[in-house]
């Protein structure tokens, strides 16, 4: 059915007359009657009575203006929809961030969206930076920021940042004598707790290590930043962590943390979403919000150890 039709039949029926309607619709009255007739034929049936006062819906007229007028107010209100979902989005946008993203701009990132998108509801999910990269795959996140993660068939990355890598260590004393020289070969001496072989900064840490031909002493496996911290200072091992994972802990003095120095180390943080999931407007603006923010971090360098993706 012809949905300007319709709306034609609708202006008729509102102006009780042809020569009004087509005045105001700014048709000539003989199309307007060609089109009215060509509804009537589609619809098999007669939907005006003509008489001297003008025109009258027949009953199968009524029927038919009744149920088509919530439909055509309903495609007509569209393109006013969309410019205003464009200029003030909806819906659920899920990010999924590791421990040490979250810290550093899980908050920052709601409130800041929360504030410049009120009506874009956006989930946070926390987890290591390999399971992050399990629930992306199966559909469970819009994007992720993860570390060391590649391109592939099913993953697309856009680089963020790189993260200079620290050694982490207790600040009270230990059982174990801690390297004045943060090397690798050094920190190969001392015991460590570092997350499973999962996750992107132990491989990070396994590939260096190799090419150093060094064997680290990986005591503990965590797959929880706080549990892992609290070991740390509790000075049963120390760690290698990227600086914004122990922010608060070294503003507390509980623990240290030294940048590693031959080789200096870094893991790369990317932005990552499943290739085959559709980009809504409201994911396209957490992703720039996302990319904003890090650029206000890598300006900070000093405080985050944050720099430009490598």
């Amino acid at each position: 059915m012809d949905l300007r039709r319709l709306e034609l039949l609708m202006q008729v029926s509102a102006f009780g007359s042809f020569s009004k309607a087509a005045t105001v619709l700014g048709i000539a009255q003989p199309a307007l009657g060609r089109q009215i007739q060509k509804l009537e034929e589609e619809c098999g049936l007669r939907l005006l009575y003509r008489h001297g006062r003008g025109i009258s819906l027949t009953p199968e007229g009524l029927a038919l203006i009744e149920r088509a007028s919530p439909l055509v107010r309903q495609l007509a209100a569209i393109p006013a929809d969309l410019q205003s979902e464009r200029d003030s989005p909806r819906g659920l946008v899920t990010v999924g961030l590791t421990p040490t993203m979250c810290n550093l701009i899980g908050m920052r990132l709601i409130a800041g969206l929360r504030k410049t998108h009120p009506n874009l509801q956006v989930n946070v999910v926390s987890g290591y930076s390999g399971y992050v990269h399990e629930w992306l795959i199966d559909g469970r996140l819009d994007m992720a920021i993860l570390h060391d993660a590649r391109r592939s068939s099913t993953v697309a990355v856009d680089p963020l940042a790189a993260a200079e890598l620290f050694l982490v260590t207790p600040a009270a004393a230990t059982n174990f004598a801690i390297p004045d020289e943060t090397t690798l070969a050094g920190v190969a001496q001392i015991p460590l707790v570092l997350p499973t072989r999962n996750h992107g900064l132990r491989r990070t840490l396994e590939n260096a290590a190799g090419k150093e031909g060094v064997t680290l002493d990986v005591q503990y496996e965590v797959d929880t930043l706080e549990l892992l911290k609290e070991m740390v200072v509790a000075g049963l091992a120390c760690t290698v962590l990227a600086k914004p994972a122990v922010l608060s802990e070294l503003a507390a003095a509980t623990l240290h943390a030294r940048a590693l120095a031959r080789p200096q180390l870094h893991t790369r943080l990317v932005l990552a979403t499943a290739v085959h999931r559709p980009v809504t407007h409201g994911i396209r603006i957490v992703e720039l919000a996302i990319k904003a923010l890090f650029t206000k971090l890598i300006e900070q360098h000093d405080q985050y150890g944050l720099s430009l993706p490598q």
